[in-house]
């Protein structure tokens, strides 16, 4: 159910808005940097994978800031492995909650998609992450549950 909520939300944002045309740099994967703040610390990188290619085609990266119980995530695109252009959105939500804080859809992001923020002190949360590239014919979204947890 909340594979079909993200894919909903990002498919009807291709719908309304389509896409900008953007050239594709040297292969390389977009590097990791905090867009969180100082106060986040890195926590892990989760893969977002393309199931007909069985290749990793981007990260969801997780940090926590303890000294006020908010995680947030960024999704970034893996260059190495995709080419042309890129479509990237994110989502997190404390796990139980019924809405999603996302960032991505509308906005055609090439790089990277939030950060977005949730407060979960003591609880886990939830998070998603989509990618479509090579012309947005490739696509990767993958949604984790409860995998971290503050």
């Amino acid at each position: 159910m909340i594979k079909k909520h993200l894919a909903a939300v990002l498919a009807a944002t291709v719908l309304a808005g389509g896409f900008v045309g953007l050239s594709a740099g040297a292969a390389h994967a977009t590097d990791r940097v905090n867009k969180c703040g100082s106060a986040y610390a890195f926590k892990k990188s989760w893969n977002i994978t393309d199931d007909h290619m069985g290749k990793v085609v981007g990260f969801i990266d997780i940090y926590y800031n303890s000294g006020n119980g908010y995680n947030c995530a960024i999704t970034r695109g893996n260059d190495a492995t995709v080419t042309g252009q890129h479509k990237i959105g994110v989502e997190i939500r404390r796990s139980g909650d019924a809405n999603w804080i996302g960032d991505g859809p509308g906005h055609n992001y090439t790089q990277y998609a939030g950060p977005v923020y949730a407060y979960a002190k003591g609880a886990c949360i939830d998070f998603g992450g989509e990618v479509s590239y090579n012309e947005f014919t490739g696509h990767g979204l993958d949604i984790y549950s409860s995998q971290h947890c503050g």
